[in-house]
């Protein structure tokens, strides 16, 4: 398993004079032995990839324009990198280690987990001697636990039960530093993964604060805790648990809910793109519970002289470009900027300023923030649970506050509900969930397959460029199919498909990994896509986009 090594993020000061070298550390680390130390350690556990693009490219929400339109027209676009093409195939990535790939998430994920066993070894020494350092534990243990969830929900298949999911292999827990040259190490089961993950939880959440961060959005807060928490069980398929900490987040009562929504009508109303990114990302936003920087190059493959996939055609026309059941044509409560109508479009929140290192050699970093962790998606996530527990009305109550947050002006209502989501209306709004098959005891009635389906959809818009679509997809076994090229080739992604779990990068089998296996395929039409790829160094992107910038406009929106 390749990680980053520990960076010890601060040096000790060696004396000139005065002191026998005997008595000195033979190296120049300085040991973590004070809370401030650790603190300071801590701020390096959130050396956040971006999943989003692997989860886009790899559900529905990503389209290929070179295959012919709805007037017949065929394009020839050329992707950012040829790892877009791979993952746009579910194929094993093998074209692309850098920024967005299988690599980068697994590389540091496995960076921040080692930040984390750092941090708690140093913690249990100072409580040795006797410091309060339960805050501290908390937030490590808290990093440890989210990276481990986002690892085992890329690379392994999704939760089924304790029983069914002891087959299905995860990616190995670590809970201790590594001290050893390079070790082999086993893979844990998803069921031991999500395990060791609440175990982790658990031991944090009585313990988390706010009060030692200089900015709490940034950090795992509490509210960021909590969320993470009906997250976590909602997969798990624990609704008390869900209803449980997604209430200690947004308060017991729809009005207190809505206190805490996204403000969209503050970010429509924005000049420009950035400004718009601003409104979206903002720290003081009580919508905002974790933001995480991100290297990424997301934005990048919607830029238009290099956006062959793109957030385009049906899953627009499904989603923010169409009407929904308490709306009638566009999406009221988002702006989608384009380059040209031909290649789609996107949200600003996707948007991402350039740090420069070098601008003689044009190197530096693009920036994407996250919005890991938002009370709109914890609200749906309480929505989904109560839908469950059979709380209808109530789910009804949590999804018209989220809709009210993005200016739906109609009230969203059981009719409303049952009439735009009836069964095998559209495979886009109404999919087939394939619950009884990943987990026989798991049953869900007619009557609230409706309901269900409007909280998937509300989740699909609320988390567009996030990668959780995917998450989605996988949990439900929604089956869903992708169209390469011309001549098309079809592929599709059947429920218990093996390529749901993504390939482990090359780096980490060579290190001794062993392989998701390949043998259970919903399609056995192979594709081939060749072609240069348009990646350019970062200052003759930067200055393509900044060109390509003046052709940028925003759809039309419902007023």
């Amino acid at each position: 398993m390749n990680k980053k090594n520990i960076l010890y993020i601060l040096l000790s000061v060696i004396a000139l004079s005065g002191c026998n070298f005997l008595d000195k550390n033979p190296d120049n680390r300085t040991e973590i032995d004070s809370k401030k130390k650790v603190r300071l350690l801590l701020v390096n556990a959130y050396d956040a990839p971006n999943y989003g693009p692997i989860g886009e490219f790899s559900s529905d929400n990503i389209i290929d324009n070179n295959t012919p339109d709805a007037v017949g027209h065929v394009n020839t676009k050329q992707p950012f990198d040829q790892g877009y093409n791979q993952i746009f195939a579910w194929q094993d990535v093998t074209a692309f280690a850098g920024q967005d790939s299988p690599y980068w998430i697994w590389d540091h994920c496995y960076h921040n987990i080692a930040v984390a066993n750092q941090a708690l070894e140093a913690i249990a020494k100072l409580e040795e001697k006797g410091q309060d350092m339960s805050a501290e534990k908390a937030e490590a243990l808290l990093c440890r636990a989210y990276n481990h969830f986002i690892l085992v929900n890329i690379f392994g298949k999704a939760y089924r039960s304790d029983e069914l999911s002891k087959n299905d292999p995860g990616v190995h827990y670590m809970t201790k530093p590594e001290t050893e040259v390079k070790p082999v190490y086993e893979r844990h089961s998803v069921t031991e993964v999500y395990q060791l993950i609440e175990k982790d939880l658990l031991a944090a959440l009585p313990f988390v604060s706010d009060e030692y961060y200089a900015v709490p959005k940034y950090h795992f807060n509490a509210k960021a805790a909590y969320a993470f928490a009906a997250r976590f069980y909602l997969f798990k398929r624990d609704y008390d648990q869900v209803i449980t900490y997604a209430d200690k987040v947004l308060g017991n009562t729809a009005s207190e809910a809505s206190m805490l929504m996204f403000d969209a009508q503050n970010c429509k109303e924005k000049g420009n793109i950035e400004l718009e990114l601003y409104a979206w990302t903002d720290v003081a936003s009580p919508a905002n519970l974790l933001l995480l920087s991100t290297y990424s190059f997301a934005l990048y493959g919607n830029v238009n002289t290099s956006c062959r996939y793109t957030f385009n055609r049906a899953p627009r026309d499904y989603t923010v470009n169409g009407s929904g059941p308490c709306w009638s044509g566009l999406f009221p409560g988002v702006s989608i900027w384009r380059f040209d109508a031909n290649f789609g479009g996107f949200l600003s929140k996707l948007y991402e300023p350039f740090e420069y290192t070098d601008k003689v050699a044009g190197i530096g970093y693009p920036h994407s923030i996250r919005r890991e962790f938002t009370t709109g998606e914890t609200l749906l996530c309480r929505a989904e649970a109560k839908i469950m527990k059979n709380d209808l009305s109530g789910a009804v109550e949590d999804m018209n506050v989220w809709a009210k947050g993005y200016l739906c002006t109609q009230n969203l209502t059981d009719a409303n509900i049952k009439s735009f989501f009836r069964k095998n209306k559209n495979v886009h709004q109404t999919p087939v969930l394939h619950n009884t098959d990943m987990c026989p005891e798991w049953t869900i009635s007619d009557d609230k397959l409706p309901y269900l389906w409007c909280a998937l959809h509300f989740r699909r818009i609320e988390t567009l460029h996030d990668g959780m679509r995917w998450f989605d997809i996988k949990r439900y076994g929604i089956e869903i199919t992708h169209e390469i090229g011309y001549p098309v080739v079809t592929k599709t992604l059947t429920w218990n498909d093996d390529r749901r779990a993504i390939q482990l990068p090359q780096e980490a089998l060579i290190g001794g990994q062993k392989a998701n296996p390949r043998e259970n395929m919903g399609d056995n039409n192979s594709v081939t896509i060749d072609g240069p790829s348009g990646n350019v160094n970062g200052l003759e992107l930067f200055l393509q986009l900044q060109n390509e910038m003046s052709s940028l406009t925003k759809e039309p929106v419902n007023e």
